[in-house]
């Protein structure tokens, strides 16, 4: 699967246990990230998500589905 088909395939906004998951990292990890100002969080009333496109901004992916 080519990355930009899982661009695709991941919801829009993902869970911190997703992110965590898609990055291969630990959950404590990624919410060090985003209260760090690394990665940009969103809170809502069902939990802390982080949307796919600042993800992919974050991985350095952003300018790579660009060209």
């Amino acid at each position: 699967m080519t990355l930009r088909e899982q661009f695709q395939t991941l919801p829009k906004l993902l869970k911190v246990s997703e992110v965590a998951e898609f990055t291969g990292t630990h959950e404590r990890t990624v919410r060090r990230w985003i209260r760090d100002g690394r990665l940009v969080g969103l809170e809502s009333p069902i939990g802390l998500r982080v949307s796919r496109r600042s993800l992919w901004r974050f991985l350095g992916l952003d300018l790579a589905m660009t060209a």
